[in-house]
C-alpha cells in the first residue's frame, strides 16, 4: 500500500531542519579558517620581510665586510634594529642571529649556511624568527590550538680582492736595465734591453679574467689554474693591450726553458671557496714579474743555485770614491710571488685565507771601489785603497694577509682594506751565497796606500793590508696597515678613480744597522818617519777606511741593490703591496636556507 506523499515531504523537511544548521556552521568555520589562513600567510610574509632586512643589515658587519672591528654584539644589534624598523616586536616572538659561512658549492647548486664559532670566519648572517600564533583569531584556541611559525633568511656579503706583493707601482719605478738583465738571463738573450717607457706602460695595466678564459677556451677558474704557464704568457700578450715590446717579451717567455714545469696556479692563486667573477682583473706587471721569477727558480737548479746576471754600473758617485762597478751579480729565488684573489676572513684553523708573499730573493755581487784617488797629469797616481767588495744580500722579503674589508654601502662607493704585513729581517754582509741561497759571511782583504809614478812605471806600496767584515741588518717589523687610497668599486665617468690601493712597509736602507769589523790591519813596511813610528799612523787611516767602506756599501745598496729588489717587488727590508681589483658581487639573500651541521 503506497504511503501518502505528504508523509515523505514531512520527513524530508525534518531532515533539512537538522542538516541546514550544521551546513551553516561548517560554512562559517571554513570561512573563518580561510580568513585565518590568509591572515597567517600574510603574517608569515611580514615575518619573512623582517628577517630579510635584518639579515642584510647584519651581513654588512660580518668579518668579510665589516671593516677592522667586528663583533657578534654589533651584528646582533644591527639585525635587531633593522627588524624593528620593519615592524618586529620582541613581544611577538624571538629573533635569533647567527654568524656563519655561505660558500660556493663545488659540485652542487644548493647552498647552505654553516654556523661558525668565531666571528673572524664569517661572511654571512642567518636570522631566524619564531612566533607562536593561534590558528584562529575567532574560533576557540582551546579547540583549534596554536602553531609555531618559523622563517629564516641568510645573507652573504663579502668583497673579493686581488692582491699582490710582486711589484706594481713601486716596482715600475725601478731601473729598467736591472730588470732587463734578469730577463735577458732568464730568456737566454744576452744583452737584452727593456725600454723603460714600455715598462711604465704596465704600471696600471690589468687583464680581465673573462678575457683570459675566453682566449684560452676554458669554462671555469679551476681549469684555468691547471693550464701551463706558457699559455698564460701568450694570452696576456693577446688580450692585455700591452705595449709591443712587452708583448714580444711575453712571446719569448712562452717558449723559455723551464716554462713547461710551471702552472698558471703558480702565478695566480684563488682562495678555496672564493667567488671570482669573470670581470675580476689581474695586474699585468705583477703577472710578468711572477712568471720571470718562477722561470728563474726553475733555471737556477742547473746553475748551481745562483743565476749570474752580467751588469755594469758606473754612475754611483760618492765624494772621495770613484769607479764603483758591479762586475758580477747573482740572483737566487727562494720563493716566487703570486697574485692572490680572496676575501678578508679566516679559515677554521684561525689562519687568514688570503695570504700573499713578497719575493724571497737573495743577491750576491762583487764590486770594485777605488777610494780617494788622486792623479796629476799621469805623472803621479795615488789611491788610498782599491777594494774588491763581495756582498751578499738577503732582501728579507716578507708575507702578509688581507685581514679586513669595509665594504661599499649606500652612497659610499669605496672599499677600505687593511693588511697585516710581516717584514723579515734583511741582511747585507761581505761574503757569498751557497747553492741554496743562504748567506755565507766572509772577510774581504785589501791593500791600502799605493803610489804610482810615471803612468805606473814606478810603484810604491801598498803600505797597509786590511782584513775586514761587513754585517748589517734591517730589523723585522709586523704591522697592520690600512691601504690608502680606498679602492673605488665603480669609476666616476668624469673624475675617474684610483686604479690601485697601495702600501709600503719599510724604506730601503733607512733602518740599516751596519757594522764593520776590522779583523786585521797590518803595516807592510815598519820603521820610522821623522822619528815617528809608522805604527802610530795606523789608527787614523783605519778609521778613514772604515768610514769610506760604510759609504761604499750604503751606496751599492741605494744605487744597485734596492732598485733591482724594488723592481721585483721588494726593497731591502721592505714590502710593497697592491690591491689591483675588488669585486663586491657576492651579495646573496637566501630565504629559508638549510643550516648545515
Amino acid at each position: 500500500m503506497n504511503r501518502p506523499a505528504t508523509s515523505n515531504y514531512r520527513r524530508q523537511q525534518g531532515a533539512l531542519t537538522v542538516i541546514t544548521p550544521l551546513l551553516l556552521v561548517i560554512v562559517v568555520i571554513l570561512s573563518v579558517m580561510a580568513l585565518d589562513g590568509a591572515r597567517l600567510y600574510m603574517l608569515r610574509g611580514e615575518m619573512q620581510a623582517q628577517v630579510n632586512v635584518a639579515a642584510q643589515a647584519a651581513a654588512g658587519e660580518a668579518q668579510s665586510c665589516g671593516g677592522q672591528f667586528v663583533s657578534t654584539a654589533v651584528i646582533q644589534a644591527r639585525a635587531l634594529a633593522a627588524a624593528k624598523a620593519q615592524g618586529f616586536s620582541e613581544e611577538d616572538g624571538s629573533l635569533q642571529v647567527q654568524v656563519g659561512l655561505i660558500e660556493d658549492a663545488d659540485d652542487s647548486d644548493v647552498l647552505s649556511f654553516r654556523p661558525v664559532n668565531f666571528v673572524e670566519e664569517s661572511n654571512a648572517v642567518l636570522v631566524t624568527y619564531t612566533r607562536n600564533e593561534p590558528i584562529s583569531m575567532l574560533l576557540p584556541q582551546s579547540v583549534f590550538g596554536s602553531l609555531d611559525i618559523t622563517v629564516n633568511a641568510a645573507t652573504r656579503k663579502e668583497v673579493v680582492a686581488t692582491i699582490s706583493a710582486a711589484g706594481g707601482t713601486a716596482g715600475v719605478g725601478g731601473d729598467a736595465s736591472l730588470l732587463g738583465a734578469l730577463l735577458g738571463r732568464v730568456l737566454e738573450q744576452p744583452g737584452f734591453s727593456l725600454d723603460p717607457t714600455s715598462l711604465d706602460s704596465l704600471e696600471n695595466a690589468t687583464v680581465r679574467l673573462g678575457d683570459l678564459l675566453s682566449n684560452l677556451g676554458v669554462d671555469d677558474v679551476a681549469e684555468f689554474l691547471d693550464l701551463d704557464a706558457d699559455l698564460l704568457a701568450t694570452a696576456i700578450g693577446d688580450v692585455g693591450g700591452v705595449a709591443a715590446p712587452i708583448a714580444t717579451m711575453l712571446d719569448d717567455i712562452a717558449v723559455s726553458q723551464g716554462i713547461e714545469t710551471i702552472k698558471v696556479g703558480d702565478i695566480i692563486e684563488v682562495v678555496e671557496g672564493a667567488s671570482v667573477p669573470e670581470d675580476s682583473e689581474f695586474p699585468v706587471y705583477d703577472l710578468v714579474i711572477s712568471l720571470v721569477l718562477n722561470l728563474a727558480e726553475q733555471q737556477q737548479a742547473g746553475e748551481g743555485g745562483i743565476l749570474d746576471l752580467p751588469l755594469n754600473i758606473n754612475d754611483l758617485n760618492i765624494p772621495l770614491i770613484a769607479n764603483i762597478n758591479a762586475v758580477d751579480l747573482g740572483l737566487h729565488v727562494g720563493e716566487p710571488p703570486t697574485v692572490v684573489t680572496g676575501p678578508a676572513r679566516q679559515d677554521q684553523d684561525g689562519n687568514w685565507k688570503t695570504q700573499f708573499y713578497a719575493p724571497d730573493v737573495t743577491l750576491q755581487l762583487s764590486a770594485n771601489a777605488q777610494i780617494l784617488p788622486i792623479g796629476l797629469l799621469g805623472i803621479v797616481e795615488f789611491s788610498l785603497a782599491d777594494l774588491d767588495i763581495p756582498l751578499s744580500v738577503n732582501a728579507g722579503g716578507g708575507e702578509g694577509a688581507l685581514v679586513s674589508a669595509e665594504c661599499a654601502k649606500g652612497a659610499q662607493n669605496t672599499v677600505e682594506f687593511a693588511v697585516n704585513l710581516e717584514r723579515e729581517v734583511a741582511r747585507i754582509v761581505t761574503g757569498s751565497l751557497d747553492s741554496d741561497g743562504n748567506l755565507q759571511p766572509a772577510a774581504l782583504d785589501a791593500d791600502v796606500g799605493e803610489l804610482q809614478l810615471l803612468s805606473g812605471i814606478l810603484k810604491l806600496g801598498p803600505l797597509l793590508h786590511l782584513n775586514a767584515e761587513v754585517d748589517g741588518s734591517v730589523p723585522g717589523v709586523e704591522e697592520t696597515v690600512v691601504l690608502d687610497p680606498r679602492y673605488d668599486l665603480y669609476c666616476d665617468p668624469v673624475e675617474g678613480c684610483s686604479d690601485l690601493s697601495h702600501e709600503e712597509l719599510g724604506d730601503g736602507l733607512s733602518g740599516l744597522d751596519l757594522g764593520i769589523t776590522i779583523n786585521e790591519a797590518t803595516l807592510l813596511e815598519t820603521g820610522q818617519f821623522g822619528g815617528i813610528p809608522l805604527g802610530s799612523l795606523l789608527n787614523p787611516v783605519v778609521d778613514l777606511i772604515e768610514d769610506l767602506l760604510s759609504d761604499v756599501v750604503a751606496s751599492l745598496g741605494e744605487g744597485l741593490i734596492n732598485p733591482l729588489l724594488r723592481t721585483l717587488g721588494v726593497g731591502l727590508g721592505g714590502i710593497s703591496v697592491n690591491i689591483s681589483a675588488a669585486n663586491q658581487d657576492g651579495v646573496q639573500l637566501i630565504e629559508n636556507i638549510d643550516v648545515a651541521d
